[in-house]
């Protein structure tokens, strides 16, 4: 998605939210107002989805393989790829997607190892600062998936939060 077209959809949102919402007292009209922020929302994630949300994951996924693989050097520890993973002329969603998922595979044995008896054996400090680090990448990752999943109209209505997603 282009940043103009971002803009244009968050300030068409931001003007329901700052000026329709607070100056209508019609629950039908609201909830319709709701409704179109839901829609605009829906429709910059779909546009934005092909790619965006995937390519930040991966980069967040390559740069904690990076700072895994300098942390353990020389400790013996589960494959980490090389980075970085992703070729610059990758655009297809699918195969993006895919590559997320393997790196989502491959931090999971990356926490396991860390967080095993082997590891915490060999060097203590070592395994429990790895294990922070990939807990709050896992953690990092997790917040780029929920900010692109819109709540739904019905919670936006129900807690009067015109700012989804």
């Amino acid at each position: 998605m282009s940043a103009s077209f971002e803009r244009l959809i968050d300030g068409i949102i931001d003007a329901l939210q700052s000026h329709v919402v607070p100056n209508s007292n019609d629950d039908f009209v609201r909830g319709q107002v709701f409704s179109a922020i839901y829609a605009l929302n829906g429709l910059k994630l779909a546009a934005d989805w092909k790619a965006g949300p995937l390519l930040e994951q991966v980069r967040l996924q390559d740069d904690t393989f990076a700072a895994v693989k300098r942390m353990a050097d020389g400790a013996a520890h589960p494959e980490i790829p090389a980075t970085p993973r992703l070729p610059s002329d990758l655009s297809d969603a699918a195969a993006i997607e895919a590559l997320r998922d393997d790196g989502d595979r491959r931090l999971g044995q990356l926490l396991l190892w860390a967080s095993g008896a082997d590891a915490r054996a060999a060097n203590r400090d070592l395994a429990t600062g790895i294990e922070q680090l990939l807990r709050r990448a896992i953690c990092d990752q997790l917040k780029i998936e929920l900010a692109t999943t819109p709540k739904s109209m019905l919670q936006q209505i129900a807690g009067g939060d015109g700012g989804a997603a």
